[in-house]
């Protein structure tokens, strides 16, 4: 096998969606929600089929754009998309071991496109969110700064650079490029493209870059450029592909540059819904920043992860960020139109939750968990073993992992086996029956419950194994949040509450409720403080398990699942 250079072995490729899936809303990827031109729709439809023959030459874009934008020829280079635009000027200027400097977070192709490069990549912190101090610039630059990335409105935090604050740095640091990336700049009202502009008029350090892919709605069709100095231009030149912007995409852009009322109306419209979805984030009691963009940077605080779950199942598609980042508490949403602010608003609203336990509740486990549980002891023991027996073991408590159920029955045959012995048989026995276990409660009931509850998974299954099974029966949709035994150190599952006060913690609620299916549900539930209904599985006795339970003191017993709601309507009625 012949191996990549080695700077790449430690880069994950950007993840780029594969289908086109018809979100409810798509929200992830700051495109165009009100869609190209009228112009460039026609343009598309009326393009002289003998130009596709042919390779694409870009005489009269150039000319649409010098006259536009008031600048040189010379000074313009097209680039397919703005991701182009980047990756030549770092394969243009940069050598290995040269830095690249820019504030953090921002778009993340400039640190890759320079970490292939081999260059180090210096990222700013930000002291106070999200204002751009120049002077921090300053002080991070060093004799191996080459190039300084700056967003204007920077992506995702949305805040405008001014061009004087630019200046100052252009002046100051002449010997660096400046990459000046402004996709986002004709969505802002306090900046204009031109003010920047005239900056490539008067420095020689400077490369403007602009894609057309938000403001202009030509995401699919990838048309970018870049605006500098002449010499700078000639020299990307010879690394720049002879070809790279296609024919269409040549058409389109003069098309839609012709068309300055559509970019002034979606402007307008952008601000009012921009503004809208400000002030609903900000009423729910999130911390949204303002933005210049199409986009809002919020801090969704512990509920982040439960928020980006239920937009998804609910049609929305956000951009959450990595829990080893800063902002793994942060989704960035591009704005909707208004009627999609009124739907996010919808969904913000707190409601009742209900924690549900998989085992007895959701699936009757009997011909699957609980069968591999009496088939791993008889691999262990040669002894033929009964459900009761394993019923037994699991009203003890502390039963909720399987793997550690297994280990008790073995011990009480005097097996003492390791445990990663009996991980390894469980989970390959586990394969031959977990497609036996049926549902108990209905896609009907589920849905239902869902018009008036948020609801959570804790199980002491694997996420895998809860993953599979939800899907399987098409209820995964109605979940959304999740605490299982890989979350929990193995000391901290069921009884013990850790992972009640997690939920607690990452979904927002107006009340919570367990359904617990087990001793070691209902004793998590009582030391969390929290309501619990004592639900009784249909593979257990049904005396043994209400004495349990009252014993435990719980007052709400349901001895069939599937009228769960009902149930549910009948004690908020008492209440």
């Amino acid at each position: 096998m012949i191996e990549p250079r080695k700077t790449i072995e430690n880069i994950s490729p950007y993840k780029a969606d594969e289908y086109q899936i018809d979100w409810r809303l798509k929200l992830d990827s700051n495109e165009n929600i009100y869609g190209a031109s009228s112009n460039v729709l026609s343009a598309i439809k009326n393009i002289d089929l003998s130009s596709i023959s042919l390779y694409p030459t870009y005489g009269k874009t150039l000319d649409k754009l010098s006259q536009k934008y008031d600048i040189k020829k010379e000074n313009i280079l097209l680039t397919n998309g703005c991701d182009e635009a980047i990756n030549v000027i770092l394969n243009t200027y940069l050598n290995p071991q040269d830095e690249i400097l820019s504030y953090y977070p921002t778009f993340v192709m400039p640190q890759i496109y320079g970490e292939i490069l081999g260059a180090s990549i210096k990222l700013i912190d930000y002291d106070e969110k999200f204002i751009f101090d120049y002077k921090k610039i300053e002080s991070n630059i060093s004799n191996k700064t080459k190039i300084v990335y700056i967003a204007t409105p920077n992506n995702p935090t949305g805040e405008i650079v001014k061009a004087s604050i630019i200046e100052i740095l252009l002046q100051k640091f002449p010997n660096i490029l400046f990459i000046i990336d402004c996709t986002y700049i004709n969505f802002s009202y306090n900046a204009t493209f031109m003010d920047y502009i005239d900056l490539v008029k008067k420095y020689n350090n400077i490369a403007i870059i602009k894609s057309f892919s938000k403001d202009f709605a030509l995401a699919g069709l990838r048309f970018g450029l870049v605006l500098a100095d002449f010499k700078i231009i000639n020299n990307l030149k010879k690394v720049i592909p002879p070809y790279s912007v296609n024919t269409i995409s040549l058409n389109c852009a003069i098309s839609a540059l012709n068309d300055e009322k559509r970019i002034e109306e979606i402007k307008e419209q952008n601000s009012l819904a921009r503004k809208a979805l400000f002030e609903t984030l900000n009423e729910k009691g999130f911390k949204p920043y303002e933005s210049e963009g199409n986009f809002i940077f919020c801090d969704f605080n512990s509920y982040s992860k439960f928020y980006y779950e239920k937009f998804k199942k609910s049609g929305i598609i956000v951009r959450d960020f990595p829990k080893s980042s800063n902002y793994s508490n942060f989704l960035r949403i591009t704005v909707p139109k208004l009627g999609g602010v009124k739907y996010i608003s919808e969904l913000l609203n707190k409601k009742d939750v209900l924690i549900f336990n998989l085992d007895g509740i959701i699936v009757d486990s009997t011909e699957s968990y609980l069968k591999t549980i009496i088939k791993t002891v008889e691999h262990f023991t040669d002894r033929e073993i009964s459900l009761k027996e394993v019923l037994n073991a699991k009203n003890l408590g502390k039963m909720s992992c399987n793997w550690e159920t297994v280990k008790y029955l073995l011990s009480t045959y005097d097996k003492d086996i390791e445990l990663s012995e009996i991980i390894t048989v469980f989970q390959n026995i586990l394969t031959k029956y977990i497609d036996n276990e049926k549902l108990l409660i209905s896609k009907e009931t589920f849905e239902e419950l869902s018009k008036d509850y948020d609801m959570v998974i804790f199980s002491g299954r694997l996420m895998d194994e809860v993953k599979y099974t939800l899907e399987k029966f098409d209820i995964d949709k109605y979940f959304y949040f999740y605490i299982t035994s890989d979350d929990l150190p193995r000391n901290m599952l069921k009884p013990n509450p850790k992972g009640v006060y997690e939920i607690l913690k990452h979904c927002p609620h107006k009340t919570i409720t367990h359904l617990g299916s087990s001793v070691d549900d209902i004793i998590a539930a009582n030391s969390a403080n929290i309501n619990v209904i004592g639900i009784i599985p249909p593979f257990t006795n049904e005396n043994i398990m209400i004495n349990n339970y009252r014993h435990l003191g719980v007052s709400h017993i349901l001895n069939d699942v599937k009228n769960i709601n009902s149930f549910l309507q009948d004690i908020k009625k008492k209440e």
